[in-house]
């Protein structure tokens, strides 16, 4: 008998080992994909500059194809009032692709948050598949090249398996800062207001004329997640 309660107690010591370190164990593996993926990133321009000898300026810079198709893809959005938006499934579709432009990677950059200690890769298309790996790119919103008449629109779960995510992004305030790094520069945001909306309320996430913007989106209030809650920052510098 006393070995039986052995056992059980055994059992329930490594049980109740489990429940706690389980969480620290997804948030790690998390943490290194999500650097790793970073990483890669960062190397893909490293590795266009030791393929061209030259350095970037503003007549040869790295992935300039790819650089006048994204503004040119912005401005189409702007003049064509974003038709591509015509439900939630259209976020998740992206019609702009690094693939087209030889560039074997679905991440558009990364943002970076240092108020709430946040730094994710961007991936394109708000995809179920994305949204578990980071934050993810709205299609058929801004691409995140700056610009005026754009609004990049980024999200991401609140939280997801045991990680935050953008949980923390009710925290910000007025003047806090948001850095969104794409292959060429780190583009500077600064927080002008922040919303709780209906999620089928799309208004509230389109370009806003002569701004040149990003929107932070994440479901509200956690855990129940029936609103959204967005942020609004202005490109302030590059």
């Amino acid at each position: 008998m006393r070995k039986l309660v052995r056992i059980i107690a055994i059992i329930l010591l490594i049980v109740g080992i489990g429940f706690f370190t389980y969480p620290i164990a997804l948030r790690e593996a998390f943490d290194i994909q999500a650097n790793k993926a970073i990483d890669q990133f960062d190397q893909l321009k490293t590795d266009a500059l030791q393929t061209d000898n030259t350095a970037p300026n503003d007549d040869n810079l790295l992935y300039a194809e790819l650089r006048r198709a994204m503004f040119e893809y912005n401005e189409k959005l702007y003049l064509s009032g974003q038709s591509g938006l015509i439900d939630q499934l259209s976020y998740e579709k992206p019609d702009f692709l690094l693939s087209d432009y030889d560039i074997d990677s679905d991440i558009l950059g990364y943002i970076t948050i240092p108020a709430i200690d946040i730094k994710l890769p961007i991936y394109n298309g708000a995809s179920t598949e994305n949204m578990a790996k980071g934050a993810a790119y709205l299609a058929h919103t801004s691409l995140p090249v700056g610009g005026e008449n754009t609004n990049c629109v980024i999200a991401a779960h609140t939280r997801y398996k045991s990680i935050y995510m953008f949980k923390r992004i009710t925290e910000l305030n007025v003047g806090d800062k948001i850095y969104i790094t794409n292959f060429w520069e780190t583009l500077v945001y600064q927080v002008v207001e922040t919303k709780v909306i209906d999620p089928n309320d799309s208004q509230n996430i389109y370009i806003k004329a002569n701004r040149s913007l990003i929107t932070l989106s994440t479901c509200h209030p956690y855990p129940d997640n029936y609103q959204r809650y967005l942020v609004y920052a202005e490109l302030v510098k590059n």
